[in-house]
């Protein structure tokens, strides 16, 4: 995850001096392939397939594709006059992504085959505040309140490729540091999957820090593991700059704690640390 240490100036107004004066780690290849920062909120009464296709419009200059799906499997009866929802709308190249949903804002960067590298905090702050800024807009413009911000989220997924970050599962414990423990028995000492869940609240108690490993496939076969990390907590209102000044402090959690959990070792011989 690589950062700019200048985001400290840009965003210094909403950031603990903690998070003003440290120094957070850039990579020159690091492992992510997706950012995803989300607001949740009270549902909306009233709202319809009708406004998707209308807030489309708001959008559709930067986010030329769009669909709406089914937000989950039916099982038993369906109301059908206002069924639960997902929209979608990307851009060209498939890389930005909004998603809209019952309660939920979020906007993604996703990466996608020979893709030059992830756009920087410092590109996708604003571009997640403007995005956002158009949808509280538009529910005010067609009577909706402003609804009742619950959670804000900061989700960073990584990838950790058999062959290059890994070849055994044994390799994992030079990558995470957590993972360096003696075998308990000759029975269970050949480890060959794994996947686990720490959740660790923030300072102050102003949310918490979730951090799993989960096993996968790349399109082409290749085993991987992915490491997501998601700071999560509640603002102190709904307001554009309380959200925003939530999501620079859970952006800190994220990258600070990739750097915290991740081996010195790894971040130097697979991500280029700097």
């Amino acid at each position: 995850m690589r950062c700019d240490t200048s985001d400290a100036i840009i965003f210094g107004e909403s950031l603990t001096d903690e998070m003003a004066v440290a120094r957070l780690p850039e990579y020159k290849s690091p492992p992510v392939v997706e950012t995803a920062f989300a607001i949740e909120f009270a549902p909306l009464p009233g709202w319809n397939l009708l406004h998707f296709g209308a807030l489309w419009q708001k959008f559709r200059v930067a986010y030329p594709k769009a669909e709406v799906v089914p937000a989950f499997s039916v099982h038993g009866d369906l109301e059908i006059t206002n069924p639960p929802l997902r929209f979608f709308c990307a851009s060209e190249d498939g890389t930005q992504l909004i998603q809209l949903r019952t309660g939920a804002f979020v906007r993604n960067w996703r990466a996608r085959p020979n893709y030059e590298e992830y756009p920087r905090y410092r590109t996708t702050r604003p571009s997640f505040e403007a995005d956002l800024s158009v949808f509280w807009d538009f529910l005010t413009e067609n009577g909706f309140p402003l609804p009742e911000v619950w959670k804000c989220e900061v989700t960073y997924v990584n990838h950790f490729l058999r062959g290059r970050e890994w070849t055994e599962a044994s390799d994992l414990c030079k990558v995470l540091p957590v993972l360096s423990f003696p075998a308990l028995s000759p029975l269970l000492s050949n480890l060959t999957q794994l996947r686990f869940a720490f959740n660790y609240e923030l300072e102050g108690g102003t949310g918490n820090l979730l951090i799993q490993l989960t096993p996968g496939l790349t399109p082409d076969g290749t085993e991987l593991l992915q490491l997501t990390l998601t700071a999560y907590g509640a603002p102190q209102s709904s307001n554009l700059p309380d959200l925003m000044a939530w999501m620079d402090r859970g952006r800190f959690a994220v990258v600070q704690g990739f750097s915290d959990f991740t081996s010195t070792q790894a971040q130097t011989q697979f991500w280029g640390r700097i």
